[in-house]
């Protein structure tokens, strides 16, 4: 049996090579603007909303828990991939045709947003594919395919858990960091949570000494989540929306060390 033709006026676009969809394991791109247990057999829902849906699944030859590979590796290698799918209404899709960055979809839009942070420098899950469906002014159904970060934690589980002595001055060194280049970049996030950021440990850059090489890394810190996001000229401290937050899990000396970075 053929697969069902593609749907008119469908556009794909990948962050790289253009890939056939057998390399995410599917046959058309109909599972990916209204994904389902079909999807594949690892599938997890992260989120169901009216507005959109969110999942998590393997690429082919991805491991399982135990460690067993579940099949030949594609061209995209292994790992988890966090879909989301959009079901826009007008007043969303307005806001994101009319303001910066200015998409016809909201996948589209989310996709423009990370790839301007990862140009500024700003860890974020790496795009991978995004998809929409419609010619005119907005498409109502798009979805966003990402990597998931591997190795990685939400901030606040990472402060109770690994986030102590050295390690946790370094990780706090990371997000005064993170925080300053968001400003810098001039991302709004009126929506963002301490939640949104994700530590890995043995993440960031190595730098070079007189010396020699030595590894010197900084935790690496990825915004997971762009939601309500807008570009502009001046946007506010990402610090203020989060005091609230990180008081009651930091030392005040901490505080004022976080701070001193976004002076």
């Amino acid at each position: 049996m053929s697969p069902p033709p593609v749907p008119a006026r469908e556009r794909l676009r990948w962050s790289g090579p253009a890939q056939p969809l057998s390399a995410l394991g599917l046959e058309t791109s109909a599972l990916l603007f209204a994904p389902a247990r079909e999807l594949s057999a690892r599938l997890e829902f992260l989120e169901e909303a009216p507005e959109c849906t969110r999942v998590a699944f393997p690429l082919p030859g991805t491991a399982d828990a135990r460690g067993n590979l579940t099949g030949r590796p594609g061209p995209l290698g292994t790992g988890w991939l966090w879909l989301t799918a959009f079901r826009g209404d007008w007043a969303a899709l307005l806001g994101a045709r009319f303001s910066a960055p200015r998409s016809a979809s909201l996948a589209e839009r989310e996709w423009n947003l990370l790839c301007h942070l990862r140009a500024q420098g700003i860890g974020t899950p790496e795009p991978l594919l995004v998809g929409a469906r419609g010619a005119g002014l907005v498409a109502s159904r798009s979805f966003l395919l990402v990597r998931a970060p591997e190795g990685a934690f939400p901030f606040p589980r990472w402060l109770r858990t690994d986030g102590v002595g050295a390690e946790r001055a370094r990780g706090l060194a990371a997000l005064g960091r993170t925080l300053a280049a968001l400003r810098r970049a001039g991302v709004e996030l009126p929506d963002l949570a301490l939640a949104d950021l994700w530590v890995t440990p043995g993440g960031g850059a190595c730098e070079e000494e007189p010396a020699g090489a030595r590894r010197n890394r900084l935790p690496g810190v990825t915004l997971v989540d762009v939601r309500g996001a807008r570009l502009r000229s001046a946007a506010p401290s990402p610090l203020a929306r989060l005091e609230a937050e990180l008081a009651p899990l930091l030392a005040p000396e901490e505080r004022r060390s976080l701070s001193a970075l976004l002076a």
